[in-house]
């Protein structure tokens, strides 16, 4: 029968066994590409053949897709395959059996898992306890219900003083709280909540201690094996030093990596806190204490990363079960409690709205299914259910996983399921799916129900050849893809392009991307954006020469090589955040392009324009969205209508209540404020009395905002991205009719917290490159695939608490004590991260298989035979990075692959090339300027000057003023005349000293440090300093970071640090606002703005201030250089006393270079004279700027 279904398409083996395997349950490992929905489809009609004797009916069979598009994808194949078979029909009794089962295909039962718990609990509602008309929320209708119920109940709980809720919000923060709560409640939580709400922190704490023992050995050996660690260890070796300090650095540090190799996990935090130790840059010299300098920067970089994985490593100390541990663990029983609290009022807010959210879904149609009280249902289920299909089956959870198998029976593992799925291709654990319960289930089947399919018909044996040196010994039980067809293009059909991560000042590099590279070396900040420019850049110019070389490199359909054209042509991302590179690098090359896919909604900006106007809508205060959306194409105001609105009327409101638009304004302009005022009065006049789509709709009909969005780039996305807001504006009419403020407040909040939410789908216009996610991708092919950024830094997260089922609450906590902190989060994440390692391994093999015909992987690259991340890693320990070859031979039967290098600039004929969407800005100048050559012309009225009017300034900073007040100052210290005052300006501003240190830097890095410093630990600062300098230089961040930590570990011995570390409060980086004058009845609105280094309250109560001068200076002259700043710590004095209400006890400037303070104590006429001066340098700076 197999064979008649499909007999337009000859079967493969695996696929007839597949198909003939229909006394057995079956689980399919489907390899990339190796027709897994053909096979669904044609297992699908086996069994409702209606010319088989024993034709099963369409609703004894069920299958369950990924997507909603996966199942329309489906049920369209088997309908196109009825009409095939319609057509070929032997007797019109066949033809006519064939037609009524296409026309009955809208009642397959073909859907989402949700939408399969749906229609069961409506069918089963009664004893599912609903009310069979419930609504499902969609994904913003559910989030802000529960942004809703959880300000309801915090607001509650604090008002009613409840002590672990006032506890909490005192130690996290109330808006860190809130986000805390509404991240972790709801349905997902129910697992932990019900695992560990009893529970006290000792039983937390001795199940976190109980873990430590069972991941310890692995994360050791990890560490041991780690590719960072093998290098250190073969850079520590003495004959590299030319000096003699540094040959026993290289030797203490090798013996402290051989310590290693036989040291256990339980015991090794010794060790492996002596590493981090012995492992700091500082130690290891700067290149002049080396042999060959070269060898100074490898061993540089391989502490670094030594060091970091020692800091990501849980081992690398002691870990703490006692105090600090057990306060973790009371802190997150409590928030435990309180998610439990709000997940209970959003279960009741729920139900008497009669909503279920897709989570409840889930959770209720298992509780159906496996409650024994209900096998009267699962019985019936039994009868009129032959068949459950599942597909995509590698991204179920096991909540999924065990609705499937309660709703086949006892029996599943003999009968009834019939799942597709790959293991390689499990992509979406931030959805929740894990893997290893479908490879649990599989391995649970008979071995003849254990089937597979590995032909691949997608890719050119070039292609595969290449899947399968790589990855055929990074998972267990590796099938290789077998390729059903032919090689038709000549190859190497991949390509590795690595552009340069450094090179040096005379490198053979194209001017612009020397610049490039450059720019690179002397500033950390941004390197990283520059590589990828670079990158992108050669990707473009790569695509021009092959689109231009008409080389046959892609497979047609009538199966003969073609010239590649733009349509051929993918751009997987990891992420979009970055597109924007690429997108400029192809516009500069004149290669079109179209964005698909992203979850980015509520950040873009057609959603903020319309945020912005329903907020001006909705308040007549609300200046700020009223100055966006006049400003947005909705009306298309210039910033100088904006002034002059402003400038005539005091606010944008006031101007459109206005009689008429101020006569600065063209005649267009005006026209436009007229506009503007009409449409805002009219929309303001039908907000209460309309509903939120019908008023929606009102201000497009108005405004033609989305015919306008039409002529954008990207404008019919754009325009979808309008009418997918507006359906979510129907969808809360449904509940909340009306209530414009709760849309303005939902649509707020996404855009502040911008979950994931995809963009309306719209098709790719033209023949044009399409630019897109590894996940966007994913079931979708090529014929040339370009996978960009390899060496991209995974995101390792943030600090948000988890409720973990195994380990219970983890909420990260400020250490108060040594070694304190949450051991608990730290094991979870170390974890985490190892599962995140693996599914990075199959999201590779994803982005690989997408490639039909060509396939181009490419990186910035500092050095092709050592690579750092963990992609690059992978491939070079197969394939050379540097030339492509193997490394070892591969298992007999796989073949080697081909693969071309290039390391070099691609060439093309730059000026035809650069063909920019935009003007030419040069020629649009010059022109520009022989027009008013030949008539000046005349502006428009609103372009008339604006003049500065300095006296309307009201902020001023203190470093604003500092030169003026400073030079005043130091003269008035001096006498007229004196030969020293030159001298003493050297000290106004930190300057460079005597070594290559610039003094900003080093001011700069050592506030942050010290901002950052725990006093009560004096050690650490080097650690610290090294961390930090990198942010703060263009030039050395190793020599910056040792003289920062030889200027500041001194004042942590000092007395002023030993008060600090005995102070009751004390606050740092404290900024204030400062009204000016101070003693002035009405100041003018005029005020100062600064941050103060240090305040603290002492063992007496009384308040101290501290600000820090890394100056050059000495014990002799540090009274003098203190005199500079005298106005400067008089702000600071008058700002704390103004909060505190009540005088400070010291006033300190400390001196850090000489190690010595100066303590200031003014009298009321030094007060009054310090003030005048002051204002005086405020006055002159106002007229200054007049």
């Amino acid at each position: 029968m197999a064979s008649t279904l499909a007999a337009e398409r000859p079967l493969t083996e695996q696929q007839r066994a597949a198909l003939e395997a229909r006394d057995r349950s079956v689980s399919l490992s489907a390899g990339a590409g190796c027709g897994k929905t053909f096979v669904l489809t044609e297992r699908f009609l086996a069994h409702v053949d209606p010319t088989q004797a024993e034709a099963g009916g369409l609703e004894e069979l069920v299958a369950i897709t990924f997507t909603d598009a996966a199942a329309r994808e489906m049920r369209d194949r088997i309908r196109r395959r009825c009409f095939e078979r319609l057509q070929s029909a032997a007797t019109p009794t066949e033809a006519a059996a064939w037609q009524r089962l296409m026309r009955s295909m809208d009642a397959a039962r073909i859907s989402t898992i949700h939408s399969f718990c749906t229609q069961l609990l409506r069918v089963h509602a009664v004893e599912a306890g609903l009310d069979p008309q419930f609504e499902v929320l969609d994904a913003a209708a559910a989030e802000l219900l529960k942004l809703e119920t959880v300000d309801d109940r915090l607001r509650s709980l604090l008002l009613a003083g409840q002590e672990e809720v006032l506890d909490l919000a005192a130690k996290r923060g109330l808006d860190r709280l809130r986000s805390d709560v509404a991240e972790l409640a709801g349905p997902r939580s129910d697992a932990a909540t019900e695992r560990w709400i009893d529970a006290s922190p000792a039983e937390v704490v001795a199940r976190w201690k109980e873990f430590y023992e069972e991941v310890a050995p692995a994360a050791f050996e990890d560490l041991r094996q780690s590719s960072a660690l093998v290098e250190l260890r073969r850079l520590c070796d003495p004959t590299l030093a030319k000096s003699g300090h540094l040959a026993t650095r290289l030797t203490e540090l090798a013996a402290v990596i051989d310590c290693l190799a036989t040291a256990q996990a339980a015991s090794c935090g010794e060790q492996l806190a002596e590493l981090l130790k012995q492992a700091r840059v500082a130690d290891i010299r700067g290149a002049k204490h080396w042999n060959n300098v070269d060898d100074y920067e490898p061993m540089r970089l391989a502490c670094e990363r030594v060091r970091e994985l020692l800091k990501k490593c849980p081992l690398n100390e002691a870990p703490e079960f006692g105090l600090a541990a057990e306060e973790a663990a009371r802190q997150g029983l409590a928030l435990l409690r309180m998610v439990a609290d709000v997940t209970e009022s959003l279960k009741a807010a729920k139900a008497r709205r009669n909503q279920l959210e897709f989570d409840d879904l889930l959770a209720l149609a298992h509780r159906l299914l496996a409650d024994p009280e209900h096998a009267a249902i699962r019985q019936q289920i039994g009868k009129t259910t032959r068949l459950l299909m599942v597909d995509e089956f590698q991204d179920t959870n096991p909540l999924q996983v065990s609705i499937i198998q309660a709703f086949c029976g006892e029996d599943w593992r003999e009968r009834g399921l019939f799942t597709v799925g790959d293991f390689k291709q499990s992509i979406y654990r931030f959805n929740g799916a894990e893997p290893e319960v479908s490879t649990k289930l599989r391995k649970e089947l008979a071995p003849e129900g254990r089937l597979s399919l590995t032909r691949n018909f997608r890719s050119q044996p070039a292609i595969t050849d290449f899947v399968n040196a790589v990855f055929h010994d990074e998972f267990a039980e590796y099938e290789p893809l077998t390729p059903a067809r032919p090689q038709a293009t000549e190859t190497p059909s991949v390509e590795f392009l690595w552009t340069p991560g450094d090179v040096d000042d005379e490198g053979a590099l194209a001017d612009a991307d020397a610049e490039l590279v450059a720019t690179k070396k002397r500033r950390r900040a941004g390197a990283t954006r520059d590589a990828r420019v670079l990158e992108a850049q050669w990707i473009a110019r790569r695509l021009v020469q092959l689109l231009r070389s008409r080389e046959r490199i892609v497979v047609g359909k009538d199966g003969a090589p073609r010239p590649l054209e733009p349509g051929d042509i993918a751009i997987l991302l990891r992420t979009l955040s970055d597109a924007q590179v690429y997108e400029e690098a192809f516009r500069e090359y004149g290669l079109e392009y179209y964005l698909a896919g992203g979850h980015a909604f509520y950040s873009q900006q057609e959603i903020y324009d319309i945020l912005n106007l329903l907020r001006a809508v909705a308040s007549t205060v609300d200046e700020i969205a009223l100055a966006g959306v006049l400003r947005s194409p909705i009306f298309s105001l210039t910033d100088e209508t904006l002034f002059w609105l402003v400038e005539k009327h005091k606010s944008l409101n006031a101007a459109l209540a206005a009689e008429r638009p101020p006569a600065n304004l063209s005649a267009e302009e005006a026209a436009k404020v007229r506009r503007a005022t009409a449409t805002m009065a009219r929309l303001r006049m039908e907000k209460d009395r309309l509903l939120i789509a019908d008023l929606f709709a009102l201000a497009l009909e108005l405004t033609g905002y989305d015919a306008v969005l039409l002529t954008e780039f990207l404008g019919p996305r754009k325009a979808a991205n309008i009418e997918k807001l507006l359906e979510q504006a129907r969808t809360l009419d449904r509940s909340s009719p009306g209530d414009l403020q709760g849309f303005i407040t939902q649509l707020s909040e996404f855009v502040v917290r911008a979950p994931k939410e995809a963009l309306a789908a719209t098709q790719a216009e033209g023949n044009v490159i399409r630019i897109m996610t590894i996940h966007y991708a994913k079931g979708l092919e090529f014929p040339l695939v370009v996978l960009p950024d390899l060496d991209r830094q995974r995101n390792v997260g943030g600090s948000q608490p988890v409720l973990d089922a195994r380990l219970g609450p983890l909420i990260p906590v400020e250490a108060e004590e040594e070694g304190g902190g949450c051991i608990g989060l730290d094991l979870y994440r170390h974890v985490e991260m190892r599962e995140d390692l693996e599914e990075r391994k199959r999201l590779l093999y994803v982005a690989c298989t997408r490639a039909a015909d060509s396939l181009l992987l490419s990186s910035s690259i500092d050095d092709p035979d050592k690579p750092k991340r963990d992609w690059l890693q992978l491939v070079d320990r197969h394939v050379s990075l540097a030339d492509g070859t193997l490394r070892e031979p591969l298992p007999a039967g796989y073949a080697a692959p081909h693969i071309r290098v290039i390391t070099e600039r691609p060439r093309i004929d730059d000026e035809a090339a650069s063909v920019s969407r935009g003007a030419d800005l040069n020629r649009l100048v010059t022109k520009t300027r022989e027009l008013i050559a030949k008539s000046p012309g005349e502006l428009p009225r609103e372009c008339d000057a604006i003049g500065a009017d300095g006296w309307a300034r009201k902020r001023f900073s203190f470093s604003q003023l500092n030169g003026r007040l400073a030079v005043e100052e130091v003269e008035s210290f001096f006498s007229p005349g004196d030969e020293d005052l030159e001298e003493w300006a050297e000290f106004l501003e930190p300057a460079d000293r005597a070594s290559d240190v610039d003094g900003r830097e080093l001011g700069a890095l050592v506030h942050a440090v010290l901002e950052r410093m725990d006093v009560r630990r004096q050690e650490g600062v080097p650690e610290l300093c090294e961390y930090l300098a990198p942010r703060y230089t263009e030039g050395d961040p190793v020599t910056l970071a040792a003289e920062a930590a030889a200027m500041i570990e001194p004042f942590l011995h000092s007395p002023r640090a030993a008060e600090l570390a005995a102070a009751t409060v004390v606050r740092r980086e404290v900024e204030f606002l400062l009204p000016w004058p101070i003693d002035a009845a009405d100041g003018e609105g005029r005020y100062l703005h600064g941050y103060i280094d240090c305040l603290y309250q002492g063992a007496d109560g009384r308040w101290r201030l501290l600000d820090y001068k890394t100056n050059r200076a000495t014990i002799e002259n540090a009274g003098a250089v203190a005199r500079s700043y005298e106005s400067q710590l008089l702000v600071y004095a008058l700002a704390c006393e103004q909060a505190l209400g009540e005088p400070l006890a010291e006033c300190t400037l400390v001196l850090l270079d000489p190690g010595t303070e100066h303590a200031f104590a003014w009298d009321a006429a030094a007060r009054r004279k310090s003030a005048a001066r002051l204002t005086a340098a405020m006055q002159s700076l106002m007229n200054e700027q007049s």
